[in-house]
């Protein structure tokens, strides 16, 4: 693990992306499309009436999808994916027959890190459940999550870690506190819809 703790300084991900904006509330989305990464790095369902930004360089991309105070932010990037590499290295010295503890699988380690910065970028950041889902990019991990912006609006989301083959694909889905309720099938539908680019 000294390897990849010394690693972990390097990350540089994600910002929480929610705004704590004067907006009403957010209307739960009823029509979706597909948005592929200009890369191909990913595909996701978007809603249709989001604003949407997207763009990125070699190694790096991300897309945003908002409306009001609600936004997600799928960030696709290679760094993670050596670190991912790395813990692979790491759980190979349990052998090919005993299966790695948990908290040493490649996926683990990466959302866990991703959860140091997102506690750095929020105040009163904190993570309520922690499970392993199925993605179009294999076994992923999924957290609920609160915190406050800094104009000290409460938000509450998801934040959804996988590795692909040669990216770290990361999900940050938010909005107020007040919404979250009718956003979660929204953002549920879009962790879901998460795959390769074609």
């Amino acid at each position: 693990m000294n390897c990849l703790k010394h690693a972990g300084y390097c990350i540089v991900v994600v910002w929480s992306g929610c705004f704590a904006g004067c907006s009403g509330p957010v209307a739960a989305p009823t029509a979706f499309t597909t948005y592929q990464a200009k890369d191909q790095s990913f595909a996701i369902d978007r809603p249709e009436t989001w604003e949407v930004a997207g763009g990125g360089r070699s190694g790096y991309y991300s897309a945003r999808f908002t409306s009001g105070s609600a936004s997600v932010k799928v960030t696709a990037d290679t760094v993670g994916s050596l670190l991912g590499d790395i813990a692979r290295s790491q759980t190979n010295a349990f052998g090919g027959e005993t299966e790695a503890p948990e908290e040493l699988k490649p996926v683990h380690v990466i959302h866990e890190m991703g959860k140091e910065t997102m506690a750095e970028e929020w105040s009163d950041y904190t993570e309520t459940s922690l499970e392993t889902v199925q993605t179009g990019f294999g076994e992923g991990r999924l957290a609920e999550f609160t915190g406050k912006s800094s104009f000290g609006g409460k938000f509450s989301g998801l934040r959804l870690t996988a590795l692909g083959v040669d990216r770290r694909i990361t999900v940050v889905c938010c909005c107020r506190e007040s919404d979250s309720e009718n956003l979660r099938p929204a953002f549920d539908q879009m962790i879901a819809s998460l795959k390769r680019g074609d």
